[in-house]
């Protein structure tokens, strides 16, 4: 009888910080990264990154998403309690802004300018092959339930980030290529599913997290096809729950019980109604009141400060720097951790070449309250932060910005009513 294997688990959480009277995120969000890291500077370091815009989108707005991760958790349990403890300390640190976990800002058009949320499985090498698999034939489930990035645009995808497929997108044969739906992390040996929009309802996290367990924990090899998978993903991306997402639930009943309803009624889905309805900002306030639902902090808007600007730029873009050089080349040019055999121990921030690391980059990284429990030495999920380049623009419709080669002027949001 095959023996259960040993899971454990690592997310990362990607949001926009909007203040008052902006509809875009600014470099402000940096000032919120630095009230956290300098008290921890040690523990801040490796669970703390910031997202920039690139090429011709950043003439629309530079600033993109900011992000958080938990360490090494063995249950979902354990790893939620976390979340909710650095949400807790961000929505403090933040105060002045609505924390927006979508995946796009709503009346901006621009592919490079996105957040999504990452789950890291970790499990010994030996097992790798198979759990990739299995997690790549019911990775529409899990996508389905976290469609969370609506567009104004008539002909829009149900995921505006998922149609643009920027951070993200169609299987290649190299496993290990990062911005894809699915891969072999290099820094850190897991395997990470990036294909997910933010997921700001507890509820819905969970059981999207306990799914992607059951089914690492599935010791039968189904039958994953990439050229199916990446045939058949323009179709959910655009319509959500389709023929193909529901023979994949119904397949997935046998392994987790997973509500239909998160498939069939998604948050992408009710924030673009509100928006559509009433305003993109009203759209805001209803993903942040979600966000923040047992955090105990209310939200407390203030207008954009420039100097707050300048300080998270100094104070934590400055400092962190190095670091991120550093992930991002290990990320992309790293030698893939073989997690099978010996014992693992943690290794220091910086991480050991070619150590047998089943923690993350920093084992102090937990928030203060949360313990953490001793991680499974064949397994080590951790962060990935997309190292992307702020701006502050202004916009009150939902009508979609493209940047321009004209500059400013054709980069202006268009203020209409909406419709």
């Amino acid at each position: 009888m095959p023996q259960p294997i040993a899971v454990t688990l690592g997310y990362e959480e990607e949001f926009f910080l909007i203040e008052e009277g902006s509809l875009h995120p600014t470099l402000q969000s940096l000032d919120c990264l630095r009230k956290l890291y300098w008290r921890n500077p040690l523990a801040c370091r490796p669970r703390l990154a910031s997202n920039f815009a690139r090429g011709n989108d950043r003439k629309a707005c530079w600033m993109s998403s900011v992000e958080v991760s938990t360490g090494v958790q063995t249950s979902v349990d354990g790893l939620l309690h976390e979340l909710l403890e650095w949400r807790r300390k961000i929505a403090r640190a933040s105060r002045g802004s609505y924390c927006v976990p979508i995946g796009a800002p709503l009346e901006l058009d621009c592919p490079s300018n996105t957040a999504g949320s990452h789950i890291h499985v970790g499990v010994a090498a030996s097992e790798r092959d198979r759990v990739f698999a299995n997690l790549g034939y019911f990775l529409p489930v899990f996508a389905v339930a976290a469609l969370n990035s609506p567009s104004c645009a008539l002909d829009a995808p149900k995921s505006y980030r998922m149609g643009c497929n920027f951070a993200s997108g169609e299987l290649r044969e190299d496993r290990e290529y990062r911005f894809q739906d699915l891969i072999v992390s290099k820094r850190l040996g897991t395997v990470e599913i990036r294909a997910l929009d933010p997921v700001p309802d507890m509820d819905r996290l969970r059981h999207i997290l306990e799914g992607v367990v059951a089914v690492a924990k599935h010791v039968e090899p189904l039958p994953f096809d990439r050229a199916r998978y990446n045939a058949e993903r323009p179709s959910w991306v655009r319509e959500g729950m389709n023929a193909v997402v529901e023979r994949l639930w119904l397949e997935l009943q046998a392994i987790y019980p997973f509500p239909k309803a998160l498939l069939t009624s998604t948050q992408g889905d009710e924030l673009a109604e509100v928006a559509r309805a009433e305003s993109p900002e009203a759209a805001y306030r209803l993903v942040d009141s979600i966000w923040r639902r047992d955090t105990g902090v209310e939200p407390a808007l203030a207008p954009h400060s420039r100097l707050k600007s300048l300080t998270g730029v100094l104070g934590y873009y400055a400092v962190q720097l190095p670091w991120m050089a550093y992930k991002g080349y290990k990320e992309w040019h790293g030698r893939t951790p073989d997690l099978a055999g010996g014992a693992a121990t943690p290794s220091a921030p910086g991480g050991a070449e070619g150590s047998h690391a089943s923690v993350p980059d920093s084992a102090p990284s937990t928030p203060e309250g949360v313990e953490i429990t001793e991680a499974d030495p064949s397994a080590a999920p951790a962060v990935e932060g997309d190292t992307r380049v702020e701006s502050s623009g202004k916009a009150h419709a939902l009508v979609p910005v493209r940047a321009t080669p004209g500059g400013a002027e054709g980069s202006k949001p268009v203020a209409k009513e909406a419709k």
